[in-house]
């Protein structure tokens, strides 16, 4: 995962249902061709008036997302005939929409018995086990659904899913490449499959995933910022801000995006944008010491003194051991001619860390502009010291002429040192396994074609 402030929330499985819209008369309605068998009696569910009217009316509250109602009203019809299949089907639906997952996984096994080539139920069976850990039953179920149906992509996802949990790597890409060949535009499939590209550094096969995931869902902000990510890591900066654009676009509220962004763009010297991003991400968390200390260094490139100032005080008193941080706050206060505030600042980054070599040189002007001499020139010393050491010839070149001028008439006191932009959180890959969300809405559908279900937010 990323250090500090970056917690991505890793949508990677979203697990994808089926179901079925049923569409007839009062007894039920008619099933798909395709799941027409003979326990259906005259394309009708039940033989039974009164039970095919609970089981009409289950369908109904169904299709309406009233699950609790639906479940009582399945539960009804089975109680007087207890041989209807998509009953036993649906009222596991319903109860997996309830959170209800062993009694889900009960339903779809008594369907299976009465039906046992309805794909469906053992998919969804596949995915109550998925959510109870059983994975290899998880598997096993998902295989005998593709058994059934070959071309149902949503397992071959799921499975993949499983595998890869499982830590099985390549099985789980092979499944993810099997449900995009069937479904070409399968987004969360694609997606899933650019991340565990990257996970396992194949970064250009991993971009072209994610970039087939954002043609076949542009709104899909994860696939987005992930190929974002990955561009940044290859250097391609404007593919990356295009990318996490439009991340942003998608999800003003995606914090991380927000603030990949901005250093996208702080490095692009595009301070003022990457300020305003910043501050964005400081106003959706206001605990996070990262955005405040990146707000800062831009607002200081931006000459806007008083707003560095503010927004590095609070990275201070999130974290008051960053010895940058504490750099920082000094340039801008320098800056504002606040010199005692300054020099306190620069005196504590030395404290936190003996070796920044930057604050001993700014501590040493900032002391010279207080009148405050021979102190400036042994802070000037040290700094000449530590620039020797790091092999930054250039840094101690200025030193020596900066203390030339001190030490000769006409005195001249140099422009106040640039500050050092805290070092910019670079993106990392992804390391962490995917993590699996809640079932999503189980949407009746015609004909029993699985629909994939799309990434909830962080």
């Amino acid at each position: 995962m990323f250090k500090h402030y970056i917690r991505i929330p890793l949508i990677a499985a979203a697990i994808t249902s089926l179901a079925l819209t049923t569409t007839g008369q009062s007894f039920a309605g008619g099933v798909p061709p395709r799941l027409r068998t003979k326990q259906l009696v005259e394309g009708l569910y039940t033989n039974n008036v009164e039970a095919a009217s609970y089981f009409q009316q289950g369908v109904t509250l169904y299709n309406r997302n009233e699950f609790q109602a639906a479940e009582v009203a399945f539960r009804k019809a089975l109680a007087l005939d207890p041989f209807i299949a998509m009953g036993h089907y649906l009222l596991g639906n319903s109860l997996l929409e309830q959170g209800k997952t062993d009694l889900a996984a009960e339903a779809y096994r008594r369907a299976i018995s009465l039906q046992p080539n309805l794909a469906e139920a053992q998919y969804n069976l596949g995915l109550a086990l998925y959510k109870q850990n059983n994975l290899e039953g998880a598997i096993a179920q998902y295989q005998r659904a593709i058994a059934l149906n070959p071309d149902l992509a949503p397992a071959y996802y799921n499975m993949g899913l499983a595998y890869e949990q499982q830590g099985r790597v390549e099985e789980a890409l092979a499944q993810y490449r099997q449900a995009v060949r069937i479904n070409p535009n399968y987004a969360i499939a694609q997606y899933n499959l650019g991340l565990l590209l990257a996970k396992g550094n194949q970064t250009e096969p991993a971009i072209t995933a994610l970039q087939e995931a954002v043609r076949s869902n542009p709104k899909l902000a994860q696939a987005q910022y992930q190929l974002g990510i990955l561009l940044i890591k290859q250097g391609r900066l404007d593919d990356a801000k295009n990318a996490l654009k439009e991340a942003t676009k998608v999800e003003p509220k995606f914090a991380e995006a927000q603030y990949q962004l901005g250093l996208v763009l702080a490095q692009q010297n595009s301070y003022a944008d990457a300020g305003d991003r910043f501050e964005w991400v400081t106003k959706l968390e206001p605990d996070n010491v990262e955005a405040y200390r990146q707000l800062g260094a831009a607002r200081i490139q931006t000459r806007e003194y008083k707003k560095a100032e503010l927004a590095l005080q609070t990275a201070v008193r999130l974290q008051p051991t960053d010895a940058l941080t504490h750099y920082n706050l000094g340039v801008a206060l320098q800056r504002q001619k606040k010199y005692p505030d300054a020099i306190a600042q620069y005196q504590q980054a030395i404290r936190l860390n003996p070796r920044l070599s930057e604050a001993y040189y700014s501590l040493g002007v900032t002391l010279e502009q207080s009148q405050r001499r021979q102190e400036a020139l042994a802070s000037l010393q040290e700094a000449r010291n530590l620039f020797t050491q790091e092999g930054n010839q250039q840094k101690t070149s200025e030193v020596d002429q900066y203390v030339q001028q001190l030490t000769a008439p006409p005195l001249v006191i140099p422009a106040v040192v640039q500050p050092t932009l805290p070092p910019a959180t670079q993106p990392q890959q992804l390391n962490s396994p995917v993590q699996s969300t809640p079932p999503p809405t189980l949407t009746p559908q015609r004909s029993g074609t699985p629909l994939p279900t799309p990434p909830t937010g962080r």
